[in-house]
């Protein structure tokens, strides 16, 4: 997460480290509540994490994009009540290796999608207060989230046109900084850049994108439909910040826990997949599901780091890698319940974030 002015775009250096705090404790349940958007149907008139500040979100937010109409209950089974800190090392042993350039990165067996458990968060490391979690990631489709628009086809099947939108969104949100040469800003803002830009306004109205979309015969569409209905998906309270996080192709990295904030926001993924009709891993952010919201050791809204409580690397079975798939396009969670890193393995020509 990184400070951001509303007429600024950026690209985008790794959170710093915290001290620990002391421990505290909780009681109670916790719902990021409130529907943003009622009906989704579209139809609303370098480091990708960026450089933390003290406060990059200011205060507590909220407002579940699940809805009243949302299950309770989690798809997943919850991990084993009482669990208590893993010892460091705990995902790794036999089940890593190393790199040429002796980074360790693991090799583990993952689970489906739909088995990973959920993380029972040591009692010392929860929010004071915090409720117990009911409700984890949310997926959506173009086609859910656009009907009859033919964007959903469209997309998944036409490379130069995932990438037009990409273009698009750098031609109608991109504000080049007055102080840097003209040099700069072109790098700043070219596509194989990650590139930090504000989705709630336009000094163009989005026009590079409404003509993307008609150029491409993708019916009753603008630009300003399209970036606003996914915006709206954060909630009632947003940053306003919209991130293009590239790719440089198929690489391996060993995960990097945290939160973005700590707060209880919500932040939208649109996966760009590396190649047309695809399905796989490793377009989305890896996702860890929280039993309960974690304790903030910094300031409110500051980047909360795993590794930094010293409780040992998170456990297999918890590490969820959500795959993408047509119909499977966009990715909603919330940052308090959720720990999430860049995935181990890189399958993407890009994914945005807003938040």
């Amino acid at each position: 997460a990184m400070a951001y002015g509303a007429q600024t775009s950026w690209s985008i250096s790794a959170p710093s480290r915290r001290p620990l705090a002391r421990e505290r404790r909780c009681t109670f349940v916790t719902r990021c509540a409130g529907s943003p958007f009622g009906e989704v149907s579209g139809k609303s008139s370098a480091s990708p994490f960026g450089k933390p500040s003290s406060r990059p979100f200011g205060g507590a937010g909220g407002g579940s994009p699940f809805g009243t109409g949302a299950s309770s209950v989690d798809p997943f089974a919850a991990a084993p009540a009482g669990t208590d800190r893993k010892e460091k090392g705990g995902a790794w042993g036999e089940n890593s290796r190393k790199t040429r350039h002796g980074k360790l990165v693991e090799k583990a067996d993952y689970r489906a999608w739909n088995d990973v458990e959920v993380f029972d968060v040591p009692s010392d490391l929860r929010r004071p207060g915090g409720e117990a979690v009911v409700e984890h990631v949310k997926f959506f489709g173009l086609e859910e989230l656009f009907p009859s628009t033919g964007l959903q086809e469209k997309f998944n099947a036409d490379a130069a046109f995932r990438t037009a939108i990409r273009r698009a969104i750098r031609d109608d949100l991109f504000v080049p900084d007055p102080n840097a040469s003209d040099k700069v800003n072109a790098a700043i803002s070219s596509l194989s850049s990650s590139l930090m830009v504000n989705w709630k306004s336009s000094r163009t109205g989005y026009a590079s994108l409404t003509k993307v979309f008609a150029d491409n015969a993708v019916q009753n569409l603008t630009g300003e439909n399209f970036i606003q209905t996914l915006g709206k998906l954060c909630g009632p309270v947003s940053h306003g910040s919209l991130i293009d996080i590239t790719s440089t192709g198929r690489k391996q990295e060993r995960h990097s826990w945290h939160q973005d904030s700590g707060l209880d926001r919500f932040t939208v993924m649109v996966g760009f997949p590396p190649e047309s009709n695809w399905t796989g891993v490793g377009v989305f952010s890896h996702s860890c599901k929280l039993s309960h919201p974690l304790r903030q050791d910094g300031d409110e809204g500051e980047v909360i780091q795993w590794e930094d409580y010293e409780a040992g690397e998170l456990p297999v079975s918890a590490i969820g890698r959500p795959e993408y798939s047509p119909g499977r396009e966009v990715m909603v969670y919330c940052d308090a319940t959720h720990l999430h890193s860049a995935p181990d393995e890189t399958n993407r020509e890009s994914v945005w974030r807003f938040m």
